[in-house]
């Protein structure tokens, strides 16, 4: 039996490398280590440069491969999620061939976004059940970023298959738990708070916001009140501009983070799930490195790849 594939993440403050795989009685985590970076080596951005004294942050790679039991080889990255840019476009119909379509999505995006098209390396998927339309959901990244990136781990022996962003991780992940109808993920991390609202799994909203995470002398209780602030802002939105109501319920993806359930399930009245679950393995800090690993299936769509 394979012993699943590998899932790196790096973010602001913290690193974490996971092996993952999905069997018949659902998510197992076989090897897996996290640890805690200085907060300037890696500065989140979609426009500038986002890593800083490469090699020491090279000797750090290689200190979680060695506790990890990682010997190299192919990996899915999850970068920040603010050092991407991910969303959708909607066609009326697109019959052309996968490069047409990056094309014509290209033009779409290239006076919408912060930097030069051409500067900028973007990668799609369709989501089914748009009506007689396609949606295309996309990921871009400054080509210079990802460069960064990807020399960054090949230089400590590891091959960046594919790359995606945390948020992308978390909701590949959160779909292994089977949980259907409308939901609204909530996941604070190393530098972003994300929400995203999902109907039937498929994405609907996907809001990122800046965060402490990675700050441990932050005011826990400051955190907790700016979450239900986000929390209902989200939720007003949903019903007064998108229509679509109140969620079924709540995912709330990270660690340590059980008082926050607690606060959310009485300040909302909305069923509150948690993951990680304790039975699976799975520690909170290593949430995106699994999710990224379960994306190194044949049948997934590569995102952003040479």
């Amino acid at each position: 039996m394979m012993a699943g594939a590998w899932g790196l993440e790096i973010d602001k403050g913290r690193i974490g490398l996971c092996r993952a795989r999905l069997t018949s009685r659902g998510l197992e985590v076989t090897q897996g280590m996290s640890l805690p970076l200085p907060s300037a080596l890696i500065t989140p951005s979609l426009t500038e440069p986002n890593v800083a004294e490469g090699r020491t942050l090279s000797d750090e790679l290689r200190s979680l491969m060695k506790k990890a039991g990682c010997k190299g080889g192919p990996v899915v990255l999850a970068l920040p999620d603010t050092s991407c840019r991910i969303g959708w476009q909607d066609f009326e119909a697109l019959s052309g061939t996968p490069s047409e379509t990056r094309q014509l999505l290209c033009w779409r995006l290239k006076d919408r976004i912060p930097l030069p098209i051409q500067e900028s390396r973007v990668d799609y998927q369709p989501l089914p059940g748009q009506g007689s339309g396609t949606r295309l959901l996309y990921l871009l990244a400054r080509e210079t970023v990802i460069a960064q990136y990807e020399a960054l781990v090949a230089s400590v022996g590891l091959e960046p298959a594919w790359i995606i962003t945390r948020g992308v991780a978390l909701y590949r992940l959160q779909k292994t738990a089977g949980i259907g109808g409308k939901r609204l993920l909530l996941a604070p991390g190393p530098s972003t708070l994300l929400f995203v609202y999902t109907e039937e799994h498929m994405p609907r909203l996907w809001r990122v916001l800046p965060w402490d995470g990675h700050d441990a002398l932050a005011d826990q209780k400051h955190r907790a009140e700016r979450v239900l602030r986000e929390l209902h802002a989200t939720i007003r939105y949903l019903r007064d501009e998108m229509g679509v109501g109140e969620p079924d319920g709540l995912v709330l993806m990270g660690e340590g983070e059980d008082a926050l359930a607690e606060s959310l399930r009485g300040a909302c009245e909305l069923p509150v799930h948690t993951m990680p679950e304790r039975r699976n393995g799975l520690r909170g800090e290593l949430l995106a490195p699994a999710g990224a690993a379960l994306l190194r299936q044949p049948w997934r769509p590569r995102w952003i790849s040479r």
